[in-house]
């Protein structure tokens, strides 16, 4: 009986720990989905992995640059989101944070319905996942009018801090708004 106990224990130990090590991933991660559904850009930033935030600007802000004064409206609609009250040479010095929210401003202007159904969204952390002691992963559960979908989010910790790593490539983002500057569609109202 003793031995099955200390069994018991020896198993159920670790994965206690091993719970008790999620807090601080859980923490960032519900941050993060709280501040981006509120549209609070500047405040998520401060959660998404600094050198993440810094590929996003050397990738796309040459793209709004090049793009900041077209004639079609279209366009316009689009780079005036983007810089929002940034004008002229300060532009060209955007800080990666201001980057992350010009490029939160046309996600957020382009699907509208997301974001105000994101307001009431229920959301649920199924687990965590850590491959290592320096990356993990939160599977969760959001749930909008009922209807429920899993998602993931990869984390990692850098100079002791967890951060939220961006999922799309900026490469790939630059790419797509060069796309939409060529031939941008009005943008939803």
């Amino acid at each position: 009986m003793k031995r099955a106990f200390l069994l018991l224990t020896a198993f159920i130990l670790p994965l206690a720990a091993c719970a008790a090590d999620t807090k601080p991933i859980e923490e960032v991660f519900e941050r993060y989905w709280r501040t981006s559904a509120k549209k609070e850009s500047a405040k998520a930033a401060a959660d998404v992995l600094p050198a993440d935030l810094e590929e996003l600007k050397k990738a796309i802000l040459p793209v709004f640059l090049a793009n900041q004064a077209p004639k079609e409206k279209a366009r316009q609609e689009v780079s005036a989101l983007f810089f929002a009250k940034t004008v002229g040479k300060a532009r060209e010095s955007m800080s990666p944070v201001e980057v992350f929210a010009g490029f939160q401003r046309i996600v957020a202007a382009t699907n509208p319905e997301m974001f105000d159904l994101l307001k009431d969204a229920k959301l649920s952390i199924v687990f965590v996942r850590t491959p290592s002691a320096d990356e993990a992963e939160v599977h969760f559960q959001i749930t909008i009018r009922g209807e429920s979908e899993m998602e993931d989010e990869a984390l990692v910790r850098k100079n002791g801090r967890w951060w939220i790593r961006l999922k799309d490539d900026p490469k790939d983002l630059a790419q797509q708004f060069k796309q939409l500057l060529a031939g941008a569609p009005p943008l939803a109202k």
